[in-house]
C-alpha cells in the first residue's frame, strides 16, 4: 500500500526528492507491490480464518490508506485539517495490533494500553516526516509543526515517545530490563532531536523509518 501511494502520488504535480526517485524506479516499484500483495494474500490464507468484526477493521484501514492520497472531489484525506499524522498511526495500529488480537480473539484491557502506546509511538515518529514536509503541505492540513512551530513539535514528539516507553514497561514489565528497548526509544529521540527542515528522504524514509525496526527486534527477545 505505501509503495502504491507513492506511485499515485508521482502522478501529482508536487514535487520532491523522493518522488523522483519513485518515477525514476516506477517498474521496480510495481514488482514491490504485487510481491507484497501476493504476499498478503498468502499470509490471510494461512491464518485461515477471518472473523468479521476484525476484516471490517482491516477493510477499513485499507480504504484510509487508499483515500489517504487518492483524491475525492479534489480533495485526499491527507490533505483534511489536523488529521494527517492520525491516519498513518490508526493504519499502523489497526494492521499490527488490532487486526491480529480481534481475529485471535485474544482482545483485553491491557491490550488496549499497548494498542495506544504504539498509537502514540507512531504519531512521534512521524511527526519528523511532517517537519520534513512543511515545505510541502498546504497551510490547510494544520500539520503539528505548523500549528505549534518547530521546536513544540520536537517536544510533542519527544514527550510521547516517553509517555509509550511508561506505559509499555507498566503493560509489560519485562522491558525493564530490556536494552534493545531502551535503545530503540532513545535512537527515536535523538533523531528527533537532530531533525529540521533540511533533512531529506533518507534521513526520515531511511533512518527514522529503520529504527523502528529495533523496537521490532526488542519485542523477540523478551
Amino acid at each position: 500500500m505505501y509503495n502504491g501511494q507513492r506511485l499515485i502520488k508521482s502522478a501529482q504535480p508536487t514535487e520532491t526528492p523522493w518522488l523522483r526517485w519513485v518515477k525514476r524506479n516506477e517498474k521496480l516499484l510495481i514488482f514491490g507491490i504485487i510481491a507484497s500483495t501476493i504476499g498478503s494474500i498468502g499470509s490471510l490464507i494461512l491464518i485461515g480464518k477471518i472473523g468479521w468484526m476484525s476484516g471490517i477493521w482491516l477493510a477499513f484501514s485499507g480504504l484510509v490508506s487508499f483515500f489517504y492520497v487518492v483524491k475525492v472531489k479534489g480533495v485526499n484525506m491527507r490533505e483534511i485539517p489536523y488529521i494527517k499524522i492520525h491516519l498513518i498511526a490508526f493504519s499502523w495500529i489497526t494492521v499490527l495490533i488490532l487486526f491480529p488480537a480481534l481475529n485471535e480473539g485474544i482482545f483485553s484491557e491491557s491490550l488496549v494500553w499497548i494498542a495506544g502506546a504504539h498509537y502514540l509511538y507512531i504519531v512521534a515518529v512521524t511527526i519528523p516526516f511532517d517537519i520534513r514536509d512543511l515545505k510541502f503541505d498546504k497551510g490547510s492540513q494544520k500539520t503539528i509543526p505548523q500549528v505549534v512551530g518547530l521546536r513544540w513539535a520536537k517536544v510533542s514528539s519527544l514527550g510521547l515517545l516517553t509517555i509509550f516507553s511508561g506505559v509499555m514497561i507498566w503493560q509489560v514489565p519485562e522491558l525493564k530490563v530490556n536494552i534493545v528497548f531502551h535503545l530503540a526509544v532513545i535512537v527515536q529521540v535523538l533523531l528527533t532531536l537532530f531533525m529540521n527542515t533540511s533533512k531529506g528522504d533518507v534521513y526520515c524514509a531511511g533512518i527514522i523509518d529503520g529504527a523502528i525496526a529495533l523496537l521490532g527486534i526488542s519485542y523477540f527477545i523478551l
